[in-house]
């Protein structure tokens, strides 16, 4: 099931632990509240980890979700990083890389 797990998912739980819950992370990703939450609980059933704990008023990080985050973290921004440069080289703005050498008189 790990095969599943979509880069939706992972900016959902790291929207949820920035935003401090599930309603605020469905604002900021203009999503119903009750999506965040399903999606979340999808990704907890893929994975088989407990991401959150929801006993509270707010949900808190499990250790295993600490544990998972900064993974998460890096993942989005290593795709966000790979559009950026697509992006660039379809528009022709590929970067390019010129060593200049300066001579000793």
């Amino acid at each position: 099931m790990l095969e599943g797990v979509t880069l939706n998912q992972l900016r959902t739980s790291i929207a949820a632990v920035d935003e401090g819950s599930f309603s605020a992370a469905g604002r900021k990703l203009r999503r119903a509240r009750s999506v965040v939450s399903q999606t979340l609980a999808n990704l907890e059933a893929q994975l088989g980890v407990k991401l959150f704990d929801r006993s509270a008023r707010y949900p808190r990080l499990t250790e295993e979700g600490r544990s998972l985050l900064a993974d998460a973290r890096a993942v989005a921004d290593h795709i966000d990083g790979f559009k950026a440069r697509a992006r660039a080289m379809k528009e022709g703005l590929e970067p390019e890389l010129a060593k200049v050498l300066r001579a000793k008189w």
